[in-house]
């Protein structure tokens, strides 16, 4: 009973996240930067439609992951097999937006700003990643950290919108703030303290008795996107720098004034 009720959450979240981009998206866009939405392209505004789902799948995702590390008891490391519907709901919430979004890619042809391969293995790793946690009771810390991630991903959106709307200098600010998320939730909780308590467990027996849905989601699709992570951190900075410096170039400066 308690699998279908999972499964009937990913299915209406699938359903309610389409219905954000189709309908609550534009209608936000339009109302907070009507003149500067109207006046981009069909691609640029499905892009912006497609990012506004994003950041709003993400803050509910991440910001309930975020209160279950800080105050679910039962949350521990050392527990293998432990079923916490807090972090199994969420599971499903965010696999529902995966699925979501990985059509809106696939079917409307939106653009990214990372390559096709990258956009493929990143979603590939996360519905093996959000099954496992969906359907499964173990672990439920592990799960918990990966679904943390999705904070950095709400400054990512929000600053990529800020981009496209002709608002750079809230584009710097705010990625600025994603670097920082990223590093927290992405390398140090989702790196260093995912693997600080996870190879004790690797050397007892127990682990192994997980299955191999589990197994496979901890040994295979979580080390392959913290290489990612590690990849995509360094990128980021050096991008950062790369902005600032175009955007504080006078030529910049003057056009964003003519904007405003």
């Amino acid at each position: 009973m308690l699998m279908y009720k999972r499964s009937r959450i990913c299915n209406i979240h699938s359903v309610c996240v389409f219905f954000v981009f189709k309908l609550v998206g534009p209608w936000l866009l339009w109302f907070f930067f009507r003149e500067r939405f109207s006046s981009l392209s069909l691609s640029k505004q499905l892009w912006l439609k497609k990012l506004t789902m994003s950041i709003m799948s993400s803050a509910v995702v991440g910001t309930t992951a975020v209160i279950t590390y800080l105050s679910e008891e039962q949350l521990d490391p050392k527990h293998l097999r432990h079923d916490i519907p807090a972090v199994s709901f969420n599971c499903a919430f965010m696999l529902g937006h995966t699925v979501a979004d990985t059509l809106t890619h696939t079917l409307l042809r939106t653009s990214t700003l990372t390559n096709y391969f990258q956009l493929i293995v990143h979603h590939i790793i996360t519905l093996v990643a959000c099954s496992v946690g969906t359907f499964s009771d173990s672990p439920p810390y592990y799960v918990n950290i990966g679904l943390m991630m999705e904070v950095s991903t709400v400054f990512y959106c929000s600053g990529i919108m800020a981009k496209e709307l002709g608002y750079p200098r809230s584009y710097l600010v705010i990625f600025v703030f994603f670097l920082l998320t990223f590093f927290c939730v992405r390398i140090i909780l989702g790196f260093c303290v995912f693997w600080y308590h996870l190879i004790p467990l690797l050397l007892t027996p127990e682990f192994y008795r997980l299955g191999v849905p589990v197994l496979l989601a901890i040994l295979g699709c979580f080390p392959a996107f913290q290489l990612l992570n590690l990849v995509w951190f360094p990128m980021a900075c050096k991008r950062l720098i790369q902005e600032y410096r175009v955007i504080n170039t006078p030529q910049s400066t003057s056009t964003e004034n003519k904007v405003e």
